[in-house]
């Protein structure tokens, strides 16, 4: 059996968490070296599962079988000595020791995670769908989880924009988790890969996706959350990114929406503050793109006053108190102008008197 095999079973069979496989691996030097040690002093470093799958796997025949399935199935199987490793991924103190991917990454020098609420209102939907176009359009590649909500409307995002986009999974490589994305998981394979360090038929067991967080986070130079409650999976993201030493970004809401107050909590506490992709991009001085700006999208039919008015708006929810500020208008003239422009389709009232400008 090759070193590699041995690596497989060790990393894939044995169902052990990362941090497990770190001491064992410290203690053993090898995954060869924790394969061929007796039973009875193996026991001394496994709990009673982990001894009945260390015996049911180590046997030659079946992790041979196993691994010729990676191969039917199109599935690749990578050591972190093998060049095709993810370099960004070997940053990390934790790194996975194998890795397995579907479908083909491209080559990117500039990675942006895009995370946020499996639940997003509309606006934390245009938001992931806007900048994960927009980041793609431009040869960035849009890092996220598959899941549903912000993730899967990250990945679309990206689709949309014909650029690079990766996967990361929580559960086996060939399982679609939730099913209902079974065609994204597709789309995502057709502009990019998918990754996951658990192998087949895995289940998407709750102690995985924590786990999972690191590799998003591990796989980019910058993550950006969208719509977070103070308490999410996207928070454990972001904690991975500051321990990796990675950027974090954050795009600011309405501050009456349980939804806002992660993103709002990241940037008090020093994330930077995000109202347009370009925010995200003058952090990478060699991706800074001179485009044209939200604030000079055509405003064809307005007139005088309404584009004073869409001027002074982001996609970022602003008040009407804070627009009345920045326009020579009355209250009720404010309040017809931005009547018309709703009705013509150049902003949104995301709440009560907070509005933004729509994706045109």
């Amino acid at each position: 059996m090759t070193e590699k095999m041995y690596w497989y079973w060790f990393t894939s069979l044995l169902g052990l968490t990362r941090q497990k496989q770190g001491r064992l691996i410290d203690m053993a030097k090898s995954a060869k070296e924790f394969y061929v040690l007796k039973p009875e002093v193996a026991e001394n470093y496994l709990n009673k599962k982990q001894m009945e799958q260390f015996l049911k796997t180590r046997d030659l025949d079946k992790i041979q079988r196993s691994y010729e399935r990676l191969e039917k199935e199109g599935i690749q199987y990578i050591l972190n000595s093998e060049p095709s490793y993810p370099k960004k991924l070997l940053s990390i103190s934790d790194f996975p020791y194998g890795i397995f991917r579907k479908g083909e990454e491209k080559a990117s020098s500039l990675s942006i995670a895009i995370v946020g609420s499996r639940k997003p209102s509309m606006y934390g939907i245009e938001m992931a769908e806007y900048f994960a176009e927009y980041l793609s359009s431009r040869g960035i590649t849009v890092v996220s989880g598959l899941a549903l909500g912000v993730d899967s409307r990250a990945h679309l995002g990206a689709v949309r924009g014909k650029g690079n986009t990766i996967g990361v999974l929580g559960c086996g490589i060939n399982k679609i988790y939730p099913y209902s994305n079974q065609r994204l998981y597709q789309e995502v394979l057709n502009h990019g890969c998918i990754y996951s360090e658990y192998g087949l038929d895995v289940d998407p067991l709750a102690y995985h996706f924590p786990q999972r967080n690191r590799i998003i986070s591990g796989l980019c130079d910058g993550v950006l959350v969208i719509e977070a409650k103070k308490k999410s999976g996207s928070l454990i993201t972001v904690d991975c990114a500051l321990d990796q030493n990675k950027d974090v970004f954050a795009i600011p809401g309405n501050i009456n929406n349980p939804l806002s107050q992660g993103c709002n909590h990241l940037i008090a506490q020093g994330a930077k503050l995000i109202e347009g992709p370009e925010d995200i991009l003058s952090e990478y001085p060699n991706y800074k793109i001179n485009r044209q700006d939200v604030s000079q999208f055509p405003k064809i039919g307005l007139d005088r006053e309404e584009e004073m008015v869409y001027d002074t708006l982001s996609f970022v929810p602003r008040h009407m108190n804070e627009i009345f500020s920045k326009v020579n208008l009355s209250i009720p003239e404010l309040y017809e102008v931005l009547f018309y422009l709703e009705k013509k389709g150049y902003i949104t009232q995301t709440s009560r008197n907070y509005y933004i400008k729509k994706l045109l």
